[in-house]
C-alpha cells in the first residue's frame, strides 16, 4: 500500500517542473499586478498549492493498468459504484476481525484507506482558508465539488480514455474527502496566525514602484511569447485562406507590436501586463525613433538570424555585403546576450540600448494618486 501511495508523489514531483514552466508567466503577471512582484511567501504557498493538486490529482488517478483490454475483461470490482453511506465502517469491521490492539489496527489496510481519504483533501481546506481566506460553507463546497470530480474521473475511466472504470466510485469516499477538507480548513484558523499574512497590499506598498531585473524579464517573456502567438495565428489563417508571403507579414506585426502600441499606449502589452511603461529620461513619452531604435537593438539576435536564414546563396567573394550578416550577428550577441544583462541584472545599470535612447522603464503604481519611480 505504501508503494501504491508513493507513486502518483513520484509521478508528480517528475511532471512538477513542466507544470511550472506552463503556469510561471501568467502567474508572474497576476503576481506582479496584484502584489508588486513574483517572489516571496504567497508565491512559495502557491506552488506549494499547485504541487499539492498536482499530487492528490495523480493519487484518483494512479496507477493506470497497463493492459486496459485485459483489465477491463477479467477486473470487476470497480464497475458499480459503492452507494452505501458510512459502509467504510463495516469494511474496516470485517477487517480487523475483532482485533482492536493498536497494533492489529496499524496493519489493517482499511483503516489506513479511510484515513487517507481524509488526509487527501485535509490540505484543499486548509489553503483555502489560509490562501483565500474563504468562508466555512463556500470552502466545504468546493472541497465537495474536488471530490465529486475526482470521483467521476474514476467512474468514467479517466474520462472515457480507459474502456471501463479501473478505480472504484465510492460515496464514502465523497464523505471522508470533505470531512478531511473540513478538518483542515478548522486547523488553518489558529495555524495561520503563526504563519506569515499573505495580505496583497503590504508586499504592493513595498514592491509596486520597484523596476526590478525580474520584472524586466518577465516582461520581455510575456512580450516574445504573446507576439509568437499573435504571428503564428495570423500566419496560420493567412495559409489557410490562400497565402501571402510571410516576411512582410512578420515585420507589419512587429512594428504594431513593438512601435505603434508603445506610441499609442507607452508600453508594450507585456510591459503593460507587468505594470511597466517605456518613456525618456526626462520624463516624455519614447517617440518612433527611440522605441524603433531600442527594440531595433534588442530584437537584433531574431532579425538578423532571419536575414541570415533568408539568404538563398552565400557568396561572400562576390557579395562581399553579406559579410555584414555576420558581424552584426556577432556585434548583436555581445550586446544583447552579454552586454544587457550583465547590466541590467549584476550591474543595475540601463541596458546599452536605453543609454543610447535615453529611455527606461517606469513602473505603473495603480493608485489615485500615482507616484512613478524609474530606475
Amino acid at each position: 500500500m505504501v508503494a501504491t501511495f508513493l507513486l502518483p508523489v513520484k509521478t508528480a514531483l517528475l511532471v512538477f517542473p513542466l507544470v511550472v514552466l506552463l503556469v510561471m508567466l501568467p502567474v508572474a503577471v497576476v503576481s506582479y499586478r496584484r502584489r508588486g512582484r513574483a517572489g516571496g511567501w504567497a508565491t512559495v504557498v502557491f506552488y506549494c498549492f499547485l504541487f499539492y493538486l498536482l499530487a492528490a490529482a495523480m493519487q484518483t488517478v494512479m496507477p493506470l493498468p497497463r493492459d486496459p483490454a485485459w483489465y477491463c475483461a477479467t477486473q470487476n470490482y470497480a464497475s458499480s459504484p459503492q452507494l452505501r453511506p458510512f459502509y467504510f465502517l463495516e469494511v474496516v469491521d470485517q477487517r480487523a476481525r475483532g482485533r482492536w490492539t493498536p497494533g492489529a489496527m496499524m496493519r489493517n489496510p482499511a483503516l489506513w484507506s479511510t484515513a487517507l481519504n481524509v488526509v487527501l483533501l485535509l490540505p484543499l481546506g486548509f489553503f483555502l482558508r489560509y490562501m483565500a481566506n474563504m468562508r466555512f460553507l463556500a470552502a466545504t463546497a468546493i472541497s465537495f465539488g474536488t471530490s465529486l470530480l475526482f470521483e467521476l474521473t474514476q467512474l468514467t475511466g479517466l474520462w472515457f480514455v480507459y474502456p471501463c472504470a479501473y478505480r472504484l466510485f465510492s460515496v464514502d469516499d465523497l464523505i471522508l474527502n470533505t470531512a478531511g477538507a473540513v478538518i483542515g480548513w478548522v486547523i488553518a484558523g489558529p495555524l495561520g496566525r503563526l504563519l506569515p499574512d499573505l495580505a496583497a497590499e503590504r508586499d504592493r506598498k513595498r514592491y509596486a514602484a520597484r523596476v526590478t531585473p525580474s520584472r524586466r524579464l518577465f516582461a520581455f517573456v510575456a512580450d516574445a511569447v504573446g507576439f509568437a502567438t499573435m504571428t503564428a495565428f495570423v500566419l496560420g489563417l493567412i495559409t489557410l485562406f490562400g497565402g501571402t508571403p510571410a516576411g512582410p507579414i512578420v515585420v507589419v506585426l512587429a512594428a504594431v507590436w513593438f512601435l505603434l502600441v508603445p506610441l499609442l499606449t507607452g508600453s508594450t502589452p507585456g510591459k503593460r501586463a507587468m505594470l511597466l511603461r517605456i518613456e525618456r529620461t526626462n520624463g516624455h513619452r519614447a517617440g518612433p525613433v527611440s522605441l524603433a531604435v531600442r527594440y531595433g537593438i534588442l530584437l537584433s539576435p531574431l532579425w538578423l538570424l532571419w536575414l541570415a536564414l533568408s539568404v538563398d546563396d552565400w557568396d561572400v567573394f562576390a557579395n562581399p555585403e553579406q559579410l555584414l550578416i555576420p558581424i552584426g550577428a556577432v556585434a548583436s550577441f555581445f550586446v544583447v546576450v552579454i552586454w544587457t544583462p550583465l547590466a541590467v541584472f549584476f550591474g543595475h545599470d540601463p541596458a546599452p540600448y536605453e543609454r543610447l535612447t535615453h529611455t527606461v522603464n517606469v513602473a505603473v503604481v495603480r493608485k489615485r494618486t500615482a507616484d512613478k519611480v524609474t530606475r
